[in-house]
């Protein structure tokens, strides 16, 4: 009961931290309205460094697996799990509401179990098949129901959310049949690790630093993208990988679900809105990620109902 109730707890911590994550890219961005800091690239570069950095003492104890067969599935990991979704997400952010990029995430199960079927040769059940209908056409509803979610309604910035939730799936993919040998802690800290190079040149080019001295409000962004690296970033990965072992891999994912519904409430906080056709179309695609996820937990009701 004790694991029970501290996973729940972890799980509406995790949904919040999550679900804030992307409301803490538009403050890192523009922390006051009028006065922009850092772009997007900056916001990025700068919140993987710090990820990287925070998780180094981690991974300097397991550099012996970066000579091992493992080196490039950690790396696919890293850009995959964490560099280049950072960029994608950051650049959705000025252009699509934070309530709206937090919907198009719970479009991550669907792209796992898709590549799993695909790469993997993974059993997809026909239920599946249909929650990736059903939640293509709640993605195809949202994206073209207009309204005020979207600050710009441009589709660049909606596929860019699309292309993350496809490199998460590739992640989890890689993690769950390439790196089951080695623990979560690791893959986390390795994963961070190699990116490093990568993030910290990233700050150096932009002048990240600069910006951060010069401008009115760099303090405060710094602050916001501090806590978006190390408490969105790398402290909620470990978290979420004990939140596993309390409960179970299925009760763990879903997370999904709590962060659309965290965001769209952050975003009341820069006053975004949602129409009604896009509140459907945020529920379709929900019960289509549902269906991915838990199939077998409707089965299992239907049978019990028949016996």
């Amino acid at each position: 009961m004790q694991n029970k109730l501290a996973g729940i707890g972890l799980l509406v911590i995790l949904g919040a931290v999550w679900g804030s994550s992307f409301i803490l890219m538009k403050l890192g961005m523009e922390p006051v309205q009028g006065f922009p800091t850092m772009n997007h690239f900056q916001v990025a570069g700068l919140r993987m460094t710090i990820a990287a950095v925070v998780m180094l003492p981690v991974a300097i104890r397991s550099f012996k697996l970066l000579k091992t067969k493992s080196a490039p599935y950690l790396l696919i990991v890293g850009l995959c799990g964490n560099f280049i979704p950072s960029y994608l997400f950051t650049y959705a952010g000025t252009g699509l509401s934070s309530g709206f990029c937090g919907i198009l995430n719970s479009f991550t199960p669907i792209f796992t179990v898709f590549i799993a079927f695909i790469a993997f040769k993974t059993k997809v059940h026909w239920l599946q098949v249909v929650g990736i209908l059903i939640g293509t056409v709640g993605i195809v509803s949202l994206v073209t129901s207009g309204g005020h979610l979207t600050l710009i309604n441009s589709p660049s910035h909606i596929g860019a959310v699309l292309i993350a939730t496809l490199l998460y799936g590739i992640s989890v993919n890689t993690i769950r049949h390439k790196l089951s040998h080695i623990s979560p802690l690791e893959v986390t800290s390795l994963g961070l690790f190699s990116i490093l190079p990568f993030a910290l040149s990233s700050f150096l080019y932009e002048g990240t630093h600069q910006d951060i001295l010069n401008k009115p409000f760099g303090w405060s962004a710094l602050g916001y993208v501090v806590l978006l690296g190390v408490i969105g970033t790398a402290i909620s990965n470990i978290y979420f990988n004990r939140l596993i072992k309390l409960t179970s891999a299925i009760f763990a994912s879903s997370v999904t679900y709590l962060i659309p519904i965290f965001a769209v409430l952050f975003g009341f906080i820069l006053k975004e809105s949602i129409t009604y056709m896009q509140f459907i179309s945020m529920l379709v695609l929900l019960s289509g990620v549902f269906l991915v996820n838990f199939h077998e937990l409707l089965l299992r009701g239907i049978r019990k109902k028949k016996r």
